[in-house]
């Protein structure tokens, strides 16, 4: 046992020793203000982590006040492979998720799609620790068509009839690239059905984005990559009381000289509980967050659980300097959620410990 989990901290120590290796940023990778409901998104390791299964749907609309509205949905799905018959020493997991984001005025458009693979390692009846790999494809494209340029500007006004200056094969963009991730992430539970009383997990890991630095220059004039980008998150469900369970999350992110910080909490408030032993009563919860992203913005969310479903709604209230032509309007989400088995109890998952 102390073999293995020796292994699989160095592996995780080697990646994250590609980040002494500095370079200029250049790019920003997608984001979602409702972070726990982008998991494998944010850290390989997390499939399988919590779930036998778990699929998620989101939708983000973004400075649709300033500009033309920035659009991000994503699809993701994560499952572990135990045995029916468990396995002392650890199990495998794996998952899937497929994202497109499409920008502005160009209509700068990202599509990826990622496989990811996990390991996680049984320390003991409450305690895992997962190593997880990610690989993908991603595909960007942009529309120039529908810019307008500095050269057009005819001292009075914009004219479009003036040359852009731009050379005559510049007319769009469209270039892709494969993706690598890895990450590490801890678990701990101390028991099942953790929104029927006090009943506490926790989940807590280290990612590292971008391994082999993918080249996103389009004109081949100089070089233009993503920059390594690592994330820390930590989110708990602490059950309070049999009617309040408790929902923080902690988020930092560091790609070259850019940072997130991300912290706040949700309340959920439980008033039908499920049946334990049966299908006949399904759970129903309700809840209420708020999160702050560091010199950014304020967000406010809402959740509505019934049984294995969860549909939560976010709103962003900017805070940066970017408020005075957005008029503190940033952006809003949506997100669907269904895992199995449902989190008010009844039916035990395969990820949980024997």
């Amino acid at each position: 046992m102390k073999k293995n989990t020796t292994i699989l901290i160095m592996a995780v120590v080697l990646t994250l020793n590609f980040e002494l290796q500095t370079s200029n940023l250049y790019a920003q990778d997608i984001h979602f203000s409702q972070a726990n409901m982008t998991p494998i998104l944010i850290n390989p390791a997390n499939a399988g982590s919590e779930y036998t299964m778990r699929g998620i749907l989101n939708y983000r609309s973004q400075w649709g006040s300033v500009s033309t509205p920035f659009i991000s949905m994503m699809a993701a799905y994560d499952m572990n492979f135990k045995s029916p018959k468990g396995n002392k020493t650890g199990y495998f997991a794996g998952g899937i998720f497929a994202f497109s984001d499409k920008s502005g005025y160009s209509q700068m458009k990202t599509t990826q799609v990622n496989l990811s693979i996990a390991y996680h390692l049984n320390i003991d009846k409450n305690n895992t620790i997962g190593l997880g790999m990610q690989g993908g494809y991603f595909q960007r494209s942009a529309n120039i068509e529908a810019l307008t340029w500095g050269s057009q500007f005819d001292g009075y006004q914009y004219n479009p009839t003036y040359n852009t200056g731009e050379s005559p094969d510049f007319t769009g963009i469209s270039f892709g690239a494969a993706d690598y991730t890895s990450g590490l992430v801890w678990t701990y539970r101390n028991d099942q059905d953790y929104l029927s009383g006090r009943k506490t997990l926790i989940n807590s890991g280290l990612s590292m984005h971008h391994l082999s630095k993918p080249e996103i220059e389009t004109q081949n004039l100089v070089q233009d990559q993503l920059h390594y980008r690592w994330i820390w998150h930590s989110n708990a469900i602490i059950g309070l009381n049999t009617e309040f369970t408790l929902l923080p999350y902690l988020f930092y992110s560091r790609q070259g000289s850019v940072n997130e910080i991300m912290f706040g909490s949700e309340v959920l408030y439980m008033f039908k509980e499920g049946s334990h032993y049966t299908k006949n009563n399904k759970g129903m919860a309700i809840g209420l967050g708020s999160f702050y992203r560091w010199n950014d913005a304020i967000i406010f969310d809402i959740i509505a659980q019934y049984d294995s479903y969860t549909l939560s709604f976010s709103y962003d209230i900017n805070t940066s300097s970017l408020n005075n032509a957005s008029g503190k309007k940033g952006a809003y989400e949506i997100a669907l959620r269904y895992v199995y088995p449902n989190p008010f109890g009844g039916i035990k998952s395969k990820s949980r410990f024997d």
